[in-house]
């Protein structure tokens, strides 16, 4: 099987096993986990008996507990899955139990124990880290594949295990062969990519932007539409700063019009977004009244003489979304000077020089499925803490919001509470939501993936017949 673009996250989905994936609607399945049950403060998860190590070392309810201990030392999404606590993890290898205890209650323990990044890395991986970061310790490896032939910016390849490996077990089960080799070209060219399809050097990719139409009417494909990502603007709220004051950025809420910009930085394929996170993840606001709306002359008002620098990026629509922005808030009266950054340049700014940017559009992809895999980049521990929260303030009122939600056992109760919390992120300006970033997984006959909380699935790969 071939296909286009391999991230991070995509490999180590197919090396290493997690306990739990994600399932359609934000349920979880079991992966490494025979059975599970999650609270806010404790999990306990039953192991699948006969699952090994690339080396055929077993998967034990110790090697799992190490693994977890080592992501919590070491990992920066730490807190997407066990909140502030350091969790306590024991392991009970003759009942093939793992439990994880919390000292302060986290419901998204369940959900962030789907990230690839939670994968279990086994006893030779732990012990030469070096080294299995960059993918030469093949006893490290604990989920279905190994690594194949690899060469760095253009392609890799991954082989299927003979035995010891387990796919999730999802409500609906998967149907087909998995592919026993599953060889990546890697290519930011999507044109390229689009006709690599049709002349059948791959049989699956992911598209984005105006590529993507040209398989609506074509045979021999199928092709499903979903959201990869949230586009939505922050600001540098840092003493000092222009926004800083709740009144200016809301006056850029009221600015802008989140259809034109959709027209502008996906060329109308995408949709206006209600939240910083994607419609998929539970919890997520689906009431637009609950944002700001758009009042020019409110706007006006509260832009007139303020001075700004705005982040932007090519990496949507060529940063043609950025530049909408930036031309309707002058003509409201600002003055905003545009700087274009790349994607790490941006990534750099944002964390760590804090003076040097006053507002920024960010393209989120939620690896946790979670609310707080959005709101974590304006509440809660800021960058110059280590945390994710980019705008300078911690913003004590939500994150105490944030803890009640995390304590309540009910998901409809939490979910009333983050209505609230992001009804109120909105209305303080503190986020503009913008778009969704629409892409497209795309097959040849007889091939598939699933689309799961908006991202194409690599081990869900499967071949007909």
């Amino acid at each position: 099987m071939t296909s286009s673009g391999v991230p991070g996250t995509t490999a180590n989905g197919l090396l290493y096993t997690t306990l739990l994936a994600q399932d359609e609607g934000g349920a979880l399945a079991g992966e490494l986990a025979a059975e599970w049950e999650v609270t806010p403060q404790k999990g306990t998860f039953t192991l699948r008996e006969g699952a090994a190590c690339a080396d055929g070392t077993p998967i034990t309810a110790t090697v799992v507990k190490d693994s977890l201990e080592a992501f919590t030392e070491v990992s920066n999404n730490k807190d997407l899955v066990f909140g502030p606590s350091t969790p306590e993890v024991s392991a009970d290898d003759e009942a093939g139990t793992v439990t994880i205890e919390l000292d302060t209650p986290w419901a998204d323990m369940g959900p962030g124990l789907t990230m690839p990044e939670t994968g279990i890395v086994c006893p030779a991986g732990l012990e030469d880290p070096e080294e299995t970061a960059k993918g030469t310790v093949e006893g490290a490896f604990s989920g279905a594949y190994t690594l194949g032939d690899f060469t760095p910016g253009a392609s890799v390849s991954f082989e299927l295990r003979e035995s010891g490996y387990t796919f999730p077990e999802y409500a609906e089960p998967l149907e087909g062969t998995p592919a026993a080799r599953i060889s990546y070209t890697v290519s930011a060219d999507y044109n390229s990519i689009a006709n690599s399809l049709i002349a059948g050097d791959l049989d699956l990719a992911t598209l984005t932007g105006e590529p993507l139409t040209r398989f609506d009417d074509q045979e021999g494909f199928t092709a499903e539409r979903f959201s990869t990502g949230n586009l939505f603007l922050l600001f540098n709220e840092r003493e000092g700063k222009p926004f800083a004051d709740a009144e200016a950025r809301r006056g850029v809420a009221q600015a802008l019009d989140r259809q034109a910009f959709v027209q502008a930085a996906t060329g109308g394929l995408g949709t206006p977004a209600d939240s910083f996170v994607g419609d998929t993840v539970p919890c997520v606001n689906e009431d637009p009244d609950a944002l700001l709306a758009p009042d020019p002359e409110a706007a006006s008002a509260a832009l007139d003489g303020v001075s700004a620098v705005q982040l932007g990026t090519q990496a949507v629509g060529k940063g043609a979304g950025n530049t909408y922005i930036n031309q309707v808030l002058n003509e409201a009266g600002a003055e905003v000077e545009l700087r274009t950054v790349d994607n790490a340049g941006l990534a750099t700014e944002l964390a760590s020089k804090p003076d040097s940017w006053d507002m920024a559009v960010i393209n989120l992809i939620n690896l946790s499925g979670t609310v707080y895999g959005g709101l974590s980049r304006v509440v809660g521990p800021t960058t110059e803490d280590g945390g994710r929260n980019s705008t300078g303030d911690p913003h004590p009122e939500l994150l105490a919001m944030l803890g009640e939600a995390m304590a309540e056992p009910d998901e409809t109760k939490r979910c009333a509470i983050y209505a609230d919390l992001q009804q109120q992120v909105f209305q303080d300006g503190i986020v503009v939501p913008l778009s969704d970033l629409p892409a497209q997984l795309t097959a040849a006959e007889g091939f598939s993936q699933r689309v799961i909380g908006g991202l194409p699935v690599a081990k869900t790969m499967r071949i007909a017949g």
